[in-house]
């Protein structure tokens, strides 16, 4: 039946409905199955009865030949939809992943693997025409000579083509797409398993060469070299110092509470972290605050952005670029660039040798879990007192031993 309708008005006898200032449409009326279906086929008047009734017959055609000409159109439709490429996708998958994180270094590297970087000759190309030998030909440079890149980037390019399977099966109606970045054909050219990665420890620098390495820090005017003084005098993780607000410091008593979505372990913490603050990590927070330009304490070049999980590790490039070379040198045949990270290890080790405090309260003041969980159930404190003790006297052995004084004064504040 070929009629034309109004919305919320019954058909006439004669297949036309008047409505005043109401619009006007063709529906093809027919069955699927026992089923009563109804098929748009136009505006009227826009769409005349000479080509209503001339769809209406094309349509009539098909369900003689078993052809369900609603699910036709909408194939139709799918098929004319451009098909993403692969860094359309790709750019929602980095969105979902930075969403799920705080961590300034997993965001930064979902970028990087999904981008110019390692993806480049990827991204223009339509999701669905990308075969595996080119992600073969991707994953091939990094494969066996960097396998701490290939174990993340093989995984988020597979998932890259794992939300495109469902978007061309739902936005495009192509039920039969394959990833080519299945493991069983990559084996079948010849992949191997990547190196197994020796995770070791992250490069630290011994306690004994920290007061010289403050030294050289403080001499560079840069909110990295701040920042990662900070970092040192606190003894918490990269992201926590990236990620500080004004909001989290209490100065007048010296503390500040890091958030729980800055904390590594937060899905096993019911509170709150507190760190007691040094009058060295004051007098920072002090020149940091002098001309503030941001709700961060430590922004980067854009100034509602943090600072870059980069700067602190360009800042280390930098320091390790002159004579004096900052190593970790627990491997006397292969000596290696230290890390942010590393100073917790220094920490630990000096607070082990040199501090006499309870093992528990350094632990506490790592900001790791102490005891059983029964333990910990029925501990009420966090020994602040002991740790403000504790950090106290690790800010005084940071300090610079130069002679004529060993304070160098903080100057302006600039992003490295």
């Amino acid at each position: 039946m070929l009629v034309v309708t109004a919305p919320r008005e019954r058909v006439t006898a004669a297949g036309e409905v008047r409505k005043a200032g109401g619009g006007k449409k063709w529906i093809l009326r027919f069955q699927v199955d026992g089923k009563r279906r109804d098929m748009g086929l136009g505006a009227y008047p826009a769409v005349g009865l000479k080509e209503a009734r001339a769809k209406a017959a094309e349509h009539r055609k098909g369900l003689a030949e078993g052809r369900d000409p609603i699910a036709a159109r909408k194939a139709a439709e799918q098929a004319a939809k451009a098909i993403p490429t692969f860094g359309d996708v790709a750019a929602l998958v980095i969105a979902a992943a930075k969403a799920k994180s705080v961590n300034a270094k997993v965001r930064y590297q979902w970028e990087r693997h999904l981008g110019d970087t390692y993806s480049g000759p990827l991204l223009s190309r339509p999701v669905n025409e990308i075969t595996t030998i080119e992600v073969a030909e991707v994953l091939s440079p990094v494969w066996q000579t960097k396998p701490e890149v290939a174990r993340k980037l093989y995984p988020a390019i597979r998932r890259v083509f794992n939300h495109a399977r469902v978007i061309l099966r739902d936005k495009h109606g192509i039920k039969s797409f394959e990833n080519p970045a299945e493991w069983a054909d990559l084996e079948d050219i010849g992949f191997e398993a990547p190196k197994e990665l020796s995770r070791g420890h992250h490069p630290s620098l011994a306690y004994v060469e920290l007061p010289d390495f403050i030294a050289d820090l403080r001499a560079r005017d840069a909110t990295a070299a701040r920042a990662l003084e900070f970092l040192i005098l606190t003894n918490v993780r990269t992201n926590a110092v990236l990620q500080a607000r004004w909001s989290e410091f209490d100065v007048e008593n010296e503390v500040w509470t890091v958030p729980l979505a800055n904390l590594k372990d937060r899905e096993h913490r019911d509170e709150a972290f507190r760190v007691p603050l040094s009058r060295r990590a004051l007098d920072i927070l002090a020149e940091m605050g002098k001309a503030p330009v941001s709700a961060l304490v430590f922004p980067g070049q854009k100034a509602k952005e943090p600072l870059s999980n980069m700067a602190m590790l360009t800042l280390l490039k930098r320091m390790n670029s002159g004579e004096r070379k900052w190593l970790d040198k627990s491997d006397k045949d292969k000596p290696r660039p230290i890390t942010a990270h590393g100073f917790r290890a220094t920490f630990r080790t000096w607070a082990e040798e040199v501090a006499t405090v309870p093992h528990a309260v350094v632990e506490q003041a790592m900001g790791h879990k102490i005891g059983s969980k029964v333990e910990r159930a029925y501990r009420r404190t966090d020994v602040m007192d002991l740790r403000r003790a504790l950090m106290t006297a690790w800010a005084s052995y940071c300090e610079p031993r130069e002679a004529g004084g060993n304070v160098i004064p903080l100057r302006g504040a600039e992003s490295a």
